[in-house]
This record gives C-alpha cells, sequence and structure tokens, in this order.
C-alpha cells in the first residue's frame, strides 16, 4: 500500500491530502530487477551493500559474500581449513575507503579486508574482547583510516589499520547505551547514533554533545548526509528525522502509524530530489525532497517486479544512478530512470488500484479522469492523483442495465455527458457520473454484436463492428438512446472488409476506416468510399492487411499500424491518385512487425504499442527507437487501439497486465559506456586472481608456460540496467585476423596452444543500443617456449632437414620425370574413355531411353525446385498432365513393340513443341508430365492443344499397319502455398475429366 506524506523543508512532514499529489503517485509501480539464489547467490538475506572501485557490486549476507558482474554472483564463504578465507559467513556491513579497499565487518566481530591481487581475505586485528562484538558499520575518518562501531564502542584504525583508539559508551559526552549508527559528515563531525539518541561531536573538538531529536529520546539506528549537506537520522520505531544545517533543529518526516512501528535500517540518496529509507518489515520510504511528498515502495506478490521484500536492510546507489535494496528476500535492482515513462500494473495490493490486469481500452474524458475497459469485462475510472475513483461492473441479471461480463474494445465520449461503450455484445452508454449504464439498441437490428472500434464525430457515433462494418448513429439526447441511423451496415459493402478494427478522424470530411482487409477513406459529406488495398509486394504500397491502429501526425501525415506488416505513414499520391506509403519494420528500430496502437504526446512525438515494447517515432527524422525496460517501459504485450493522451499531454497505452504512461519529453538515449572486466580468468584449468588484470592504469602482464598454454578468460561489461541486451566480441593482436563477436550468454575467450610471443587479447562490448566501447579493454599475454620451441633447436633442425631434402630431391627427380611422361600419355587415353562413360551414366540415371524425356525420378527432383522456386518469387507455374489415348487397345493389337513404338514417337513429338524453360517427363506407362514456369493456365492451355494437335496429326507405323496416336490432357496452375502432389492431384483430376469427356481434349482444374 502507499502513504502519502508531504513537508517544506522548515517544518514538520505532515500528511496531505491525495489531491495535492503528483499525477499517478499513488498508482505508479517502482519497478525492481530481483536476484536471489537462482543467480547464485549464497544466501537470500542480504544484509549489507557496495561498490568496488572497479565497479563490481558486492553483498554481504548471512551466508557469506558475492561480488556480482551483471550475470551471476561468485560466492565467497568462511573456510578455517583455507588461508584467506572470510572470518565469518554473517556480514554485517562493507565498505570501500578512499584508496579502494574493500571492508567487511561480520557478526563475529572480526574485520577483513579484500586483498585482490590474490583474490583473498586479509583479517585485521581489534584488540582484545573483538571476539564477543558484532561490527555493525565502518566509516572513514578523515586521514586514511577508520572508525569501527560495535556494540558499544568505536574502535579506530589508523591508515594501517592499526588500532590507535577506542571510544565507549560514558567517554568525552557519549551515553553508556549501545551504539547503533555513527557517520563522519564533510565538514569533519562525528555523528554518533545510540539507542538513546544522537550525539555530535565537532571537527577539533573532544567532546561529544547530545542532539536532541524528540521528547522521547528515540533510538538512532541509521544516519546519511545527502549531496545537499542535509543529515537524515533514522531512529527505532520514531520515523524519520532531517536537520537541514549542522545547527538547525531536526524535524521529524511524517507520524504515519507504519513509520511509528518500523525501524529504518539505512538511507541512501535515489535521485535528482529523492531520499530512500529502509524500512525493517515495511519496505522503502521515498521522499521528494522538493514537495515534501512521501509515499512507501512495498513487496506486491500480485507484481513480479516489486520489491523482493519488505523487510529491507541495506540500500546502495551505484556510479550509473541505479538503486540496490538488499533485505530477506534476496537483492533488488531499481535501474535509473528518466521518469519519461511510467507502469500502472494491474490488480495491485493497494488502495484505489485497479480492479483488474488487461487493459483493452482507454478513454481520457475531458474532466480529466481516465475511463481502463478491461479483457474480462467491467471498467474503472481513474483519477490520476486519486486513484480509481468510480467502476462500472458487469452482471448478468440485468442484461440491459449494466455491462456484459465481455471485453471492452472501444470507449468514446458524447456532447451530452455521456459516454459510450462497445463490447463484444453490445453497445452501451453511461453518463459521466458513472451511475448507471444502459445497452443501446439499433433500430432494426439485434443488440447483442461486437463493437471494436467507437468515433463521435459532429454529433455522429461512429461504430465500427466485427462482422457488420460500419454504423453512423445520432444518439438521443437522453443518454441511451438513439435517435436515428444516418449510416447502415448496408451502405458500408463497399469497405474492404466488413470487420471494422478502427476509426480516426482524418484533415476535412475524411474518415479513416481500418478493417482486417486494407484501408478505406470514407467522406462525411457523401458518403463515397476510397478503398486502399494491402499490396506487401509494392514497397511503397500498404504493407499489410490487418489494420490496427491509425494517427494522424501534426504534418497532416496518416499513420497506419498493421498485423504483420509493421508501421507505414503516408507520402502522397501518384500519377493515378494512388495513395503511397513509406514502410517501417524491424530493421528500422521497430520492436515487433504487429503494431497495435499509436498516439501523439503532448509534444508531437508519435508513439507505438506493438507486440514487443514501445517504440519512440521522431516526428522530424522519423528515427524509431525501441524503449527497454531499463527506461520504464517494463509491459511489453499491448492491446490493439488502447491509446489515448491526456490533457497534460501524457499518451497512456493499454496492455497486458496494466498499462504505460509516457510523458512528453525528450527521450534519454543510453550514453553509459559499461567498463569491461574480466570476471574470470583461468591459465592450464586453474583459476588465477583477476583483480591485478581489471587495474585502470597500466594492467599486470599474464604469463603462460609451456606446461600450460591454455587460457580462459570470462569477461563482463559492468551495465546492470540490461545486461541480457549487450553484446561482446573478443580478439588477440597477433593471432586473430578479426573481432569474435559473441552475446551475453557466451562471454568466454578460449586459446590453447598458442605459439610463443606477446600478444594483446583485446576485449569490448556494447551497450543496450548497440554501441560499442570506442577503447576495448587489453590483457597482455606473454607466451613461453617449450624447448623444442627454442630458436636454436629450430635452426638445427632446419639445416638437418634442408640436407635432407636436397638428396631426396635428386634422387627423386629423375624417377619423376620417366613416370611424368608415361602419366601423360594414360591420361590422354582415359580422359576421353571417362569423358564417354560419364555422359552415358548421365543419361540412364536422368532419362527415360525409350521416349527421351526425364524419367519419373529426375521429372520429381526438378518438379519440387521449380515450384519452390515460383513460390518464393510469387511467378505462375501450370502442370500438364496427358495420358496417351487407348493405349491399352495398342498394346492388345500390335503388341508391346508397337506400343513401344507409340510411346517413342509421342516422347519425339512432345520434345519437339515444349520450350527450354518445360520441364518433361514420362511419369508412368503411357503418362507424361510437363512443367512450364512463367506460365499461366491460358499459356499452359495454348501450348497443350499445339502438341495434342501434332499427336493426332502423327501416324506411327509398325510391322502389319499404321496407328494412329491422340492423347488426353489435364491442367492446373500452382496456387499459394501448394506443393507438388496437391497440383498434381488437380492436374490428375482435370485429366480424368478430359477422359471422361470423350478423350483428345484439354481440361483445365479450377
Amino acid at each position: 500500500m502507499v502513504a502519502w506524506l508531504a513537508c517544506g523543508m522548515l517544518c514538520a512532514f505532515t500528511v496531505i491530502p491525495a489531491r495535492a499529489a503528483d499525477r499517478w503517485t499513488g498508482l505508479a509501480s517502482t519497478v525492481f530487477r530481483n536476484y536471489g539464489r537462482d543467480q547464485g547467490m549464497p544466501h537470500l538475506v542480504a544484509t549489507a551493500l557496495a561498490q568496488g572501485r572497479d565497479g563490481f557490486i558486492w553483498i554481504g549476507t548471512q551466508g557469506g559474500l558475492a561480488r556480482w558482474d551483471g550475470y551471476r554472483f561468485k560466492a565467497y564463504t568462511a573456510n578455517r581449513a583455507i588461508r584467506g578465507s572470510l572470518p565469518d559467513n554473517w556480514i554485517q556491513t562493507l565498505h570501500v575507503d578512499p584508496a579502494g579497499r574493500l571492508w567487511i565487518g561480520t557478526a563475529s566481530g572480526q574485520l577483513a579486508r579484500y586483498d585482490p591481487v590474490h583474490d583473498r581475505f586479509d583479517t585485521i586485528g581489534l584488540g582484545v574482547g573483538a571476539a564477543q562484538i558484532h561490527i555493525g558499520s565502518i566509516v572513514d575518518d578523515g586521514s586514511g583510516g577508520l572508525w569501527i562501531r560495535t556494540d558499544d564502542e568505536l574502535r579506530g584504525l589508523d591508515a594501517r589499520g592499526k588500532l590507535v583508539s577506542v571510544l565507549r559508551g560514558g567517554m568525552h559526552g557519549l551515553p553508556r547505551v549501545r551504539i547503533q549508527a555513527v557517520l563522519r559528515d564533510r565538514g569533519g563531525a562525528l555523528w554518533v547514533g545510540t539507542a538513546a539518541g544522537l550525539a555530535r561531536r565537532n571537527a577539533g573538538a573532544s567532546v561529544f554533545v547530545s542532539v536532541v531529536l524528540a521528547d522521547t529520546r528515540p533510538g538512532v539506528s541509521a544516519l546519511f548526509e545527502d549531496d545537499g549537506g542535509r543529515l537524515w537520522i533514522g531512529t527505532v520505531r520514531n520515523g524519520l528525522f532531517v536537520i537541514n544545517r549542522r545547527n538547525d533543529v531536526p524535524h521529524r518526516i511524517g507520524a504515519d502509524v507504519n513509520l511509528l512501528q518500523t525501524s529504518i535500517s539505512a538511507i541512501q540518496t535515489a535521485g535528482p530530489h529523492q531520499i530512500w529509507a529502509a524500512l525493517r518489515g515495511s519496505g522503502i520510504l521515498s521522499i521528494d525532497t522538493r514537495s515534501g511528498l512521501a509515499t512507501v515502495i512495498q513487496h506486491d506478490r500480485t507484481v513480479p517486479t516489486s520489491l523482493a521484500h519488505d523487510d529491507v536492510w541495506a540500500l546502495l546507489r551505484d556510479t550509473t544512478g541505479g538503486m540496490w535494496v538488499g533485505g530477506t528476500g534476496g537483492l533488488s535492482y531499481h535501474p535509473p530512470n528518466s521518469g519519461l515513462i511510467t507502469t500502472i500494473f494491474g490488480a495491485q495490493q493497494r488502495p484505489g488500484a485497479l480492479s483488474a490486469s488487461d487493459v483493452m481500452s482507454i478513454l481520457t474524458t475531458r474532466d480529466g479522469h481516465i475511463w481502463l475497459g478491461y479483457m474480462d469485462g467491467g471498467i474503472d475510472v481513474i483519477d490520476p492523483r486519486r486513484g480509481r475513483i468510480a467502476a462500472l461492473r458487469p452482471s448478468r441479471t440485468l442484461p440491459d442495465r449494466s455491462l456484459p461480463q465481455e471485453t471492452v474494445f472501444a470507449m468514446v465520449e458524447g456532447d451530452h455527458g455521456e459516454v459510450y461503450i462497445g463490447t463484444r455484445r453490445g453497445l452501451y452508454a453511461s453518463p459521466l457520473s458513472v451511475r448507471t449504464v444502459r445497452l443501446l439498441k439499433l433500430k432494426g437490428h439485434n443488440s447483442d454484436f461486437a463493437v471494436n472500434a467507437l468515433l463521435y464525430n459532429a454529433g455522429v457515433l461512429w461504430v465500427g463492428s466485427e462482422y457488420e462494418g460500419l454504423w453512423g448513429v445520432v444518439p438521443g439526447q437522453r443518454a441511451g438512446t438513439t435517435n436515428r441511423i444516418v449510416f447502415a451496415p448496408s451502405d458500408a459493402a463497399k469497405l474492404t472488409n466488413l470487420h471494422v478494427s478502427v476509426l480516426a478522424r482524418g484533415g476535412g470530411q475524411d474518415l479513416w476506416v481500418g478493417t482486417r482487409d486494407g484501408l478505406n477513406r470514407f467522406d462525411l459529406s457523401t458518403h463515397r468510399i476510397e478503398r486502399i488495398l494491402p499490396d506487401p509486394i509494392d514497397p511503397r504500397g500498404l504493407p499489410a492487411g490487418f489494420v490496427a491502429t491509425l494517427q494522424l501526425d501534426r504534418a497532416g501525415r496518416l499513420w497506419v499500424g498493421t498485423f504483420g506488416g509493421g508501421l507505414a505513414v503516408s507520402a502522397g499520391r501518384d500519377g493515378r491518385g494512388r495513395l503511397r506509403f513509406r514502410r517501417f519494420g524491424l530493421s528500422d528500430g521497430l520492436p515487433h512487425l504487429n503494431v497495435d496502437s499509436l498516439a501523439l504526446d503532448g509534444g508531437g512525438t508519435l508513439w507505438a504499442g506493438t507486440d514487443d515494447g514501445l517504440a519512440r517515432i521522431d516526428p522530424h527524422s522519423l528515427a524509431i527507437h525501441a524503449m527497454k525496460p531499463a527506461d520504464g517501459a517494463v509491459l511489453r504485450d499491448y492491446f490493439v487501439g488502447a491509446r489515448t493522451t491526456t490533457p497534460a499531454g501524457e499518451v497512456l497505452f493499454g496492455a497486458k497486465d496494466g498499462f504505460t504512461i509516457v510523458r512528453p519529453g525528450k527521450a534519454l538515449v543510453s550514453r553509459l559506456v559499461p567498463r569491461i572486466v574480466i570476471t574470470d580468468l583461468r591459465v592450464g584449468g586453474v583459476p588465477v586472481p583477476v583483480g591485478p588484470y581489471n587495474e585502470t592504469g597500466t594492467p599486470a602482464q599474464l604469463v603462460l608456460t609451456p606446461e600450460a598454454n591454455r587460457l580462459t578468460v570470462e569477461f563482463s561489461a559492468l551495465d546492470f540496467m540490461t545486461p541480457e541486451q549487450n553484446r561482446f566480441a573478443y580478439r588477440l593482436e597477433g593471432f586473430d585476423s578479426r573481432w569474435t563477436e559473441t552475446d551475453a550468454t557466451r562471454r568466454l575467450a578460449t586459446y590453447t596452444n598458442l605459439p610463443p610471443g606477446d600478444y594483446t587479447l583485446r576485449l569490448r562490448a556494447s551497450d543496450r543500443d548497440g554501441i560499442w566501447t570506442e577503447r576495448p579493454m587489453p590483457l597482455r599475454l606473454s607466451v613461453l617456449p617449450a624447448w623444442h620451441q627454442s630458436l636454436w633447436f629450430r635452426l638445427m633442425l632446419a639445416a638437418l632437414l634442408a640436407l635432407t631434402i636436397i638428396a631426396l630431391v635428386r634422387g627423386r627427380t629423375a624417377h619423376l620425370r620417366r613416370r611424368q611422361r608415361e602419366l601423360e600419355r594414360q591420361i590422354v587415353d582415359r580422359t576421353g574413355d571417362l569423358s564417354a562413360a560419364n555422359e552415358r551414366l548421365t543419361q540412364l540415371a536422368q532419362i527415360d531411353t525409350l521416349t527421351g524425356c526425364a524419367n519419373r525420378r529426375h521429372f520429381l527432383d526438378r518438379a519440387d525446385e521449380l515450384i519452390q522456386l515460383a513460390g518464393r518469387h510469387d511467378l505462375p507455374l501450370s502442370l500438364a498432365v496427358l495420358d496417351l489415348d487407348n493405349f491399352k487397345h495398342v498394346n492388345d493389337t500390335w503388341g508391346h513393340p508397337g506400343g513401344d513404338a507409340v510411346l517413342g514417337a509421342a516422347g519425339q513429338i512432345l520434345r519437339q513443341h515444349v520450350r527450354l524453360s518445360d520441364h518433361l517427363g514420362r511419369i508412368g506407362g503411357e503418362e507424361f508430365a510437363l512443367l512450364m514456369p512463367h506460365t499461366t493456365t491460358a499459356g499452359a492451355h495454348l501450348l497443350a492443344d499445339r502438341v495434342r494437335y501434332a499427336l493426332s496429326d502423327a501416324v506411327v507405323t509398325v510391322e502389319g499397319g499404321a496407328i494412329q496416336v491422340t492423347a488426353s490432357f489435364g491442367i492446373a496452375e500452382l496456387r499459394a502455398g501448394e506443393d507438388y502432389d496437391a497440383l498434381y492431384g488437380r492436374a490428375d483430376a482435370a485429366l480424368y475429366a478430359a477422359k471422361s469427356a470423350g478423350r483428345n481434349r484439354v481440361e483445365i482444374s479450377i
């Protein structure tokens, strides 16, 4: 749930009315990525966080320490049997000092420092009694040393890590109670939070003075100084306090019951003018330092991208502005966000939240309220500042006075304070007061019909239906009634399709109507319809039939979003008056070819919701930029037509699981250049510490000996916002001629048996926008030679080989010359024999020897190739199947010699009349097939008739008489998606029809 709190910085923070809150604050979700055991985290309770100088994120847990590189955790645990392991698994605090060293404080009171050169930990002694204390926090002392906070004292270490001082309760003005927090501010003052309040020792002073927070002297559990010099004080069950300047009186932020019942464990800057306070058991308190507005961020079991758990232990802001949250549920990461895009999830566990998940339609009414129509039926009315203020719930008991339990596809506001609602089961009307709803019955028509699109213009309600085309209805004076119908489905028969998917008002008298099979320009004054049919082949035609969304931009251009064809924008008309388009697809940056919704924001920028996320289209350059989850665009699957623009210039897109808000403004293109680091290094299969090779100055050189000449390098780009979208490449200079590219799942470079020498392995990565790092990370290598690879050994071996070769060459030369002459003679003789044999084998394998046509096997192989080629290029192709008439009678009368003579003559006639591009084959006893590329049924019919006449004119002379030959033909033209078997089946059926109709004729399959 969300609590709203606010105050000026000079007074106590108090609860403010919801109407004064910022737009969408009460509904907006703070989006996190959550990490845990699945990624290798050693324990699910994250107790401490830090970022090293090299960019790695370090996480202390109750079960060890972990290092996060954006892809996996490397875990470190305590093991007394291994030298250099952690002293204890329960990590209570982490600290990176100005020198970049990582310090680890444990629950057992032992302090450790990470040694990156050897990838181990050095335990630092804290003096007598250290084993009985808990290290709660570590801060710099301003002189290169550290203050170590334990349960009841502060222990000071110098720059060498030697214990030099101890401050206990009761000394120098400190109360004799438990010490719970410590901070050294920029002015050098030391602040100590205890179980009895807050104490401060100014720079140069020796005594602490008490700082009164409240009459109850609450225990202080967290201290933080922000960029503006304000000191933030978290307490145990007494809320949050802030001190603007060192001598100002502390002021409490809010008196919310939740804040007074929980402890604050950590405080951190979360962004410009934003502070986060970690609450044990209650989530995160987020404070806007300008307005004083405070909200609580909590776990919501219905939202996978919410905070992992409400029990928060630690906070960290990394160098890119991303926020890390450690708690009982693991590690949560909130990427930096420009605020351009906000996500509202459906069915959340908070007051005023959306009542359902899938937002199928959105409407902004003139009073600034937002109407949301759901896939499962029903409507919510949202006030951007107060959340849900009204609802229309479906009911089956009163079908004429309540919404059906069906999808709400469209909504539009009329002129008389009513909203018209299109559902799968009829058209409804409701007053803006949202008190009632009434079924709108059209005269002479069944009211139970699906309404996909609505548009209200000049007193006429235009209704796009699923199966009945377009209606034009003049509503009655009373909501829920109709006066007359000015345009009926019978008038819409000229539309490209009767399934209307979208309506949009154009310039002049134009009403644009999108259907499942094209686009229509409807003239409101004459009711004439111009049909624009899809033409995927024409690069300037409408790219696809299903028009899902339409939008007119400020330049008067019509944008068309389609299913399967991407995006198109009108680009004038050609000489024949046809509307021309410019197309945009995946190669132009569009995230998906199904474009569901289009809308202009208040600045004139066009936004597109697709089946795989949002895209921004620049109105001037027409460049498309796909928005990523790191931009705030968490929802991915948007719905057809579900978009609206608010009076504030925001664009709202309905989607699966909620809706997205896009605020007008310049989209921030990522300019983060991720740092490349080596995350794992192995030489000869043995791990090598990576620390020396990740140094920013001159990294160390890696030496490979002959016994361990195998190198494996795992590397990463420390971009935590969208690590899965990064790409990687590597190149070993002196060995590789080009870069080897790979994706985020295969960040490995492996080399074995490298020749001796010096090399440099270059590693680089791209960010989420595909921009590669300008300076690849270098890893210098030196490969030492084995004894047999040394220079002296190679010189000696070369000399020996040279002498041997000379002797062999002289002996072999004479023999080879004799053999050469003999071989040349044999080659000449055998070449002629082989050529003749190859020609004969080819004919035997492919040609029917009796007819001279292709045999059945060769014909079918070639037929499949021609059919695939025709289908790929959308070219015509026809098949003719012919059968010699009364061939059985020929065999019975003249015997097989007579039949063979007829077949041979028929084959010769067919080969004389077909074209070079045609493919002729004998596929049965007296059955032939002719495949004709680039030929329609009309052309195939002409060719078949010529062959038929030639056959009938021929007379085959055999011993004892002459035989008259005729043939019947069946023709079929290839259809889209058809294979040979289907094509042959239709041609064979036509052949059967020719036989049945009297033979010696040609029939065509329809």
